[in-house]
């Protein structure tokens, strides 16, 4: 038996697990782990199949003379980058080298640790990730707010009494930017104490099914239907812990910005009336305590009208915070709360109280079409014609991209696109253990070993979990010979792009030696560590008998705001507390952290940044709009059984409910002569798609609700690339008009 961490997902529940040898023959939750308490979903089920998978690749793929895919050895995959990437680089410079990175590298510790070096040794600021359809907005509010992109106030879901959620469908997707491991559970214990869940949704969601309240909105519409909230909210505010660092005078600009939101001049847009605003205002104001949360249908959403879309994602995403600091619960329990992670964040490093904070929009711009950074990358959106459109005057482009466990072909927008400038590439490397729509397309795959050869400890997920604690899991398989772990592909490669800049390559080894003392030279320095003045030659001195991603980790723990110092804190933490606390150690429910989570210039939370009050300007222009909605409009949806589009092939998540079907309401089937199981066709200006209509009241007339993450039916080939929310450089993916016919 052996215990493990679930890598899949956000949740990070506890396993247990059955091994013969060196496959799993059972998987289970753990009963004893102090933060999932047993909780199991079916991808952490599958874990073993995933391990055991006949078509997980475990030698590198080169693709040859002949234009096919074949094996290959790791010196000849790295001899191919290293001769490729030199000419590149050295013709055209590090900025002719981009770089994908997929959400599975926050999952692990390699990408956690390893990714920074090679991206530096790199020397590139083409950055782009799958935070762009994602949650980018979320983090770029969050950070002009209170400082870092990780200071995101998350729902103290264990001790509130009500819970407003907008956009999410936690019952399904366990929980995101929010890490709450047994969700299912957490919300019978809300209810049982007598709390109450509300929800928000076009779509009556397994969540929504489950509430006390599901109020439809129209798709898109959450901006203007929060506005009018916050309208009735802010004007007398009872703003509890953080009314000392909040400027009234800011605060006035946010009140007065709303004045046009009323519930009544909202209602017509978003389909809820204005009595049901007055009421969820009243009962927000009336609750012993209460918490405001939205997810992906806020962070990816924009409001269409007359074939025009305005993308609302950042303003939806500030306006769930402003409305939690207008009834007093920002850092109070009960209500949202800044985690405390236990091998340390953004929030937790520099000077307690004060910081740089972001620069929104970001410094950087793209070439073509002139977008700038957010958060230090570029949109997604922009990265096929940075491909495929060379400037006019240089010829200079993006040449050659590292896709890192990612598979954008299907996980962002205009697939086509993507696809034929990916194949416009000098070079193009997937590290993927798995051929995707994206890495059958690339010159060299580099697999690495299964996510059970590599340890296990949640360092992002910690800094957004619900509640405080420390879990760690040790590799239970060695690495099969012959096979890399993560740590080993990314520190070669950062072997590789250091070797172009300095002349002499060092090795993987030594790429390991550097990173780990860059780690510990921060926690030497930063004023908030508990290593503070120390040298980094003591602390490496101390964790010496440790390697690879476990050195780093002890150093982090050790220097963290539960460490021991070193020995300046004798009962903190270290790493071997953690190994010799299997089920995790529970740090206890999150505590008030105002001012000392604050990393602002001002030292204040940053309630009312001029580009979300000149956002909230705009976005009041929509009420005077008359144009009719779309006749359908586009909205997405996860399974239980898959995440994104990961694990698509494993036999226990295939099958049954887990396809790509489009959700539409039985009026608009029979207005269209549609049956449930009919093939349709969805078509926008950009793509088109076939798949089987699912005919049924869950979702609201107009609304048509796809999932994504399917290489086959892929809804990003319907979304356009044209209309991207400029603040968080995120494309609109909810809310887009969409036309539906019979196949």
């Amino acid at each position: 038996m052996a215990l493990r961490i679930c890598p899949l997902c956000e949740a990070t529940c506890g396993l247990t697990l059955t091994i013969e040898g060196t496959q799993v023959t059972d998987v289970r939750g753990d009963a004893e782990d102090v933060f999932s308490r047993g909780y199991i979903c079916p991808k952490g089920v599958a874990l073993g199949e995933l391990h055991a998978d006949p078509k997980r690749l475990t030698q590198p793929l080169v693709r040859g003379e002949d234009g096919s895919l074949q094996p290959a050895s790791w010196d000849e995959a790295f001899s191919v980058i290293r001769d490729r990437l030199t000419a590149i680089v050295g013709e055209h410079g590090p900025q002719a080298v981009g770089l994908f990175l997929g959400n599975p590298n926050v999952h692990n510790l390699s990408g956690a640790f390893y990714l920074p070096a090679f991206i530096k040794a790199l020397g590139t600021t083409q950055r782009f990730s799958a935070s762009t359809v994602d949650q980018m907005p979320k983090q770029v509010a969050c950070a002009l707010m209170y400082g870092t992109a990780l200071s995101v106030p998350v729902p103290d879901i264990d001790r509130t009494d009500y819970f407003l959620m907008l956009g999410a469908n936690p019952l399904i997707s366990n929980g995101s930017m929010m890490t709450a491991a047994n969700f299912p559970g957490r919300l019978r214990a809300l209810r049982k104490r007598g709390g109450q869940l509300v929800v928000v949704d076009p779509v009556r969601t397994r969540t929504a099914a489950a509430a006390d309240q599901h109020i439809a909105i129209r798709p898109g519409s959450d901006a203007l239907w929060l506005a009018s909230l916050a309208l009735l909210l802010t004007g007398e505010p009872t703003l509890g812990a953080a009314e000392p660092w909040i400027d009234p005078e800011e605060w006035q600009q946010i009140v007065t910005r709303l004045e046009p939101f009323t519930p009544e001049a909202t209602a017509p847009l978003t389909g809820i009336d204005a009595a049901t605003t007055h009421r969820i205002a009243g009962e927000l104001r009336a609750a012993r305590s209460a918490a405001v949360y939205g997810r992906m249908g806020t962070t990816t959403s924009g409001f269409t009208v007359d074939n025009a879309t305005t993308p609302l994602a950042t303003l939806t995403s500030w306006l769930i915070d402003v409305i939690n600091i207008a009834i007093g619960s920002l850092d109070r329990p009960g209500g949202v709360m800044f985690p405390l992670p236990v091998a340390g964040g953004p929030s937790t490093e520099g000077t307690p109280g004060s910081g740089h904070g972001v620069q929104i929009p970001g410094r950087r711009r793209t070439r073509v079409r002139d977008l700038p950074s957010a958060l230090g990358e570029f949109p997604t959106s922009a990265l096929a014609e940075e491909i495929d459109t060379p400037d006019p005057d240089t010829g200079e482009r993006i040449r050659a991209v590292f896709v890192i466990g990612g598979n954008p072909i299907v996980s962002t927008p205009n697939q086509t696109r993507l696809t034929h400038a990916f194949k416009e590439l000098d070079l193009l490397v997937s590290v993927d253990p798995f051929l995707t729509a994206t890495s059958s397309l690339a010159d060299v795959v580099l697999p690495v070993a299964s996510p059970l050869t590599r340890p296990q400890h949640d360092v992002v997920f910690n800094n957004l979990a619900v509640r405080n604690q420390a879990r760690y899991s040790p590799a239970i398989f060695d690495v099969p010979e012959g096979e890399k772990d993560e740590t080993e592909v990314l520190a070669q490669l950062a072997a590789i792009a250091a070797g172009m800049a300095s002349g002499h390559e060092p090795t993987p080894a030594q790429i390991d030696d550097l990173i780990a003392y860059t780690v510990a030279s921060q926690a030497c320095t930063d004023e908030a560590s508990r290593a503070h003045g120390r040298t980094p030659e003591e602390l490496l001195e101390a964790v010496s008998h440790r390697a690879g991603v476990d050195r780093i980790l002890d150093v982090r723990i050790r220097s963290g705001p539960y460490g021991d110092g070193f020995g300046s804190h004798p009962d903190g933490l270290t790493l071997q507390h953690l190994i010799d606390n299997p089920h995790g150690i529970d740090l206890g429910p999150l505590e008030p952290r105002l001012p000392e989570v604050l990393r602002t210039r001002t030292g204040r939370i940053d309630v009312a940044p001029s580009v979300l009050l000149d956002a909230l300007t705009d976005a009041s222009r929509l009420l005077s709009d008359q144009s009719p909605p779309p006749r359908f409009t586009l909205v997405g949806r996860r399974h239980l059984r898959s995440n994104n589009s990961w694990m698509k092939g494993l036999p226990t998540l295939t099958g049954g409910s887990n396809t790509p079907t489009a959700m539409i309401h039985p009026t608009d089937a029979s207005d269209l002569g549609i049956n449930d199981g009919a093939e349709v066709v969805v078509t926008t200006p950009t793509g088109a798609i076939t798949l089987p209509a699912s005919v049924r009241d869950d979702v609201s007339i107009g609304c048509v609700c796809i999932p994504h993450g399917w290489a086959e039916a892929n809804v990003n080939a319907l979304v356009g690339v044209e209309t991207i929310d400029s603040l968080a450089g995120t494309s609109v993916l909810s809310g887009i008009g969409i036309d539906v016919r019979p196949a």
